[in-house]
């Protein structure tokens, strides 16, 4: 398998408020981190990353 290099930077964003929370590569996967927001809403929200793209997932409504 050929890895592949890191081209970009991508903002978490925080699927209630929108607010950006971290930073990840275009290479990222991972899944079952949670992270809350720091910004707006303060609410927990799980980060999974696939093949570089966000998937967003909530925990609670």
């Amino acid at each position: 398998m050929i890895k592949k290099l890191a081209t970009e930077r991508i903002w978490v964003v925080c699927p209630y408020c929108k607010a950006k929370n971290t930073i990840y590569d275009d290479t990222a996967n991972c899944h079952g981190v949670f992270l809350k927001c720091t910004r707006g809403c303060k609410r927990e929200f799980e980060l999974v990353i696939k093949n570089g793209k966000q998937i967003i997932k909530t925990v609670c409504p």
